[in-house]
């Protein structure tokens, strides 16, 4: 007999909070659009679930917000009144932006990205070679079958504005240009701040690092096995990561756990990842 839910939703209710309320809503989630079958890892599910809403979830999987309501009642939750679905009779395409402001679209440039990710890559680096290289005139269009929201967290904080269409069932286009405002690139991100040093940190964590090696491991377990071994560490130690290349996913998440981080490249798919937290005394 399923348990009685006592939480009341509506389209700013947290995932966090469905789960806590009864992790069997996890596969009702997942039924919705397969990416969402990621919640099903303890890790991953720790790290997004806590920043998702229903209304972004719902973005995510391409459906209005009142699908993801309807099947979450249908399950036991109780809606709040006042949580009015206003996207139930949207056309079929769904638009999203960040910014009241119309996009220019004047000169578009396409990136297919699905090719990338059926290789198991991540198609970052292609997104942000594009992006230093795009004049202010041009729009830059992804092509996906989801709506990127942890690259488009990131851009938005580097000064971009963004667009999402679904102009078909399974395909997201998301538009980005660059804002009036965006900060410029500054030399030097490789490392969190400026005064911290790989060298540095060899020198005080010697002999109280955890090696591990990620560069053999498909998306996104790199991420996973980092963040799961982080939470392994004493204090006082620091974890070593092998890795193929900076995982700019990674970074948000390490600054938001308070993690310092540094990285020297040594060699083509060979990058060392030291990963730490500073006691204020150092």
């Amino acid at each position: 007999m399923q348990k009685v839910l006592t939480l009341k939703i509506n389209a700013n209710t947290r995932i966090s909070a469905l789960i806590d309320e009864n992790e069997g809503v996890i596969d009702v989630i997942s039924s919705i659009n397969r990416h969402f079958r990621k919640l099903r890892n303890p890790v991953l599910r720790k790290m997004l679930a806590p920043r998702v809403r229903i209304a972004d979830a719902a973005k995510i999987g391409g459906v209005p917000v009142c699908v993801m309501i309807d099947k979450l009642r249908d399950f036991g939750f109780e809606v709040e009144e006042e949580c009015i679905c206003d996207n139930e009779l949207e056309p079929e395409i769904f638009k999203h932006t960040n910014t009241e402001k119309s996009m220019k679209k004047a000169s578009i440039i396409d990136l297919d990205v699905r090719p990338i990710l059926a290789g198991g890559t991540d198609p970052f680096e292609a997104i942000m070679a594009i992006l230093k290289t795009l004049n202010d005139d041009e729009t830059l269009r992804i092509i996906n079958t989801f709506e990127p929201i942890p690259l488009l967290n990131i851009l938005k904080k580097k000064g971009y504005e963004y667009q999402t269409e679904r102009p078909e069932a399974g395909v997201v286009h998301t538009f980005l240009e660059k804002s009036a405002a965006a900060p410029k690139e500054t030399q030097g991100e490789t490392n969190q701040e400026a005064e911290l040093t790989y060298d540095f940190a060899l020198e005080k964590f010697a002999g109280k690092m955890k090696e591990i090696d990620v560069r053999d491991l498909e998306m996104p377990m790199p991420m996973v096995t980092i963040l799961e071994e982080l939470e392994k560490l004493n204090e006082e130690e620091a974890l070593f990561v092998n890795h193929k290349k900076l995982p700019q996913y990674l970074l948000p998440e390490l600054k938001d756990r308070a993690y310092k981080w540094v990285s020297k490249e040594m060699g083509e798919g060979d990058l060392k990842l030291i990963i730490f937290k500073l006691c204020k005394r150092d």
